[in-house]
């Protein structure tokens, strides 16, 4: 994958004169920040959607549902997956289709619902994540273990 072409120091001095609020070099610590980004997240993504035709939305599903043995609410995954109900009820719908997950009623109240991993949805993730987790290692291992923590806390710090 070929990287983006960011906008050169002159064009972003040039619109800081138009608006003078905007720090050019926040401006390009952030576009350099996405462009490492989106080029981390193919390096590890691609693979996962290639071999195995598995989104990041649907790893991120059955990761949430292996933490949860007993299942859950699509609410409740929807809200840890920070995506829509609708949303999460065409990846569910997906994962049961495909053997990956099943749904079944809460025993004390019916007309609850709930998702769990299939034995298959388990044996699967089991499979893909030592490979993913290696990949994420390689990585994340061109920085030290300080540089790491210092990173964390710094994109803690943004996000706050």
């Amino acid at each position: 994958m070929g990287r983006r072409e960011l906008p050169s120091r002159e064009t972003l001095e040039k619109a800081a004169k138009q608006v003078p609020e905007i720090d050019v070099p926040s401006v390009e610590t952030l576009l350099q920040f996405l462009q490492a980004s989106d080029e981390i997240h193919h390096s590890i993504l691609d693979v996962l959607e290639k071999k195995y035709q598995l989104s990041e939305g649907k790893m991120m599903v059955m990761m949430i549902l292996q933490q949860a043995p007993e299942g859950l609410a699509p609410s409740s995954i929807a809200a840890k997956a920070n995506v829509t109900r609708a949303t999460i009820s065409v990846m569910l719908q997906r994962l049961i289709r495909d053997g990956l997950a099943y749904s079944f009623s809460d025993a004390q109240d019916g007309r609850g619902k709930y998702v769990a991993l299939t034995t298959k949805g388990r044996v699967f993730l089991d499979e893909i994540l030592p490979g993913h987790y290696l990949r994420t290692s390689k990585v994340m291992g061109k920085l030290t273990e300080q540089e790491q923590h210092t990173l964390i806390r710094l994109l803690k710090k943004i996000v706050e």
